[in-house]
């Protein structure tokens, strides 16, 4: 299945962001705050996430990761 994004979609350093499920849908409770963005050798590209619950990944695909909010400003 082709990934639908938009460049609107895509994931930047600041955002809020929640862990998407395989359904699409953000994982409840789980929101963190993107630090980084890191493109591999292979061609992926890596986010570095300050998540606010202790537990979760800390670096990962954007593609796992879905906008909760946008920033009002940027840091």
């Amino acid at each position: 299945m082709p990934d639908s994004r938009t460049l609107s979609d895509e994931v930047e350093v600041g955002d809020r962001v929640a862990y998407r499920l395989s359904t699409g849908e953000p994982a409840p409770g789980v929101q963190g705050k993107v630090i980084g963005i890191i493109k591999t050798q292979d061609g992926k590209t890596l986010a570095d996430v300050e998540w606010d619950k202790l537990g979760s990944p800390r670096r990962l695909s954007i593609r796992n990761l879905i906008k909760t909010e946008t920033p009002e400003f940027a840091e």
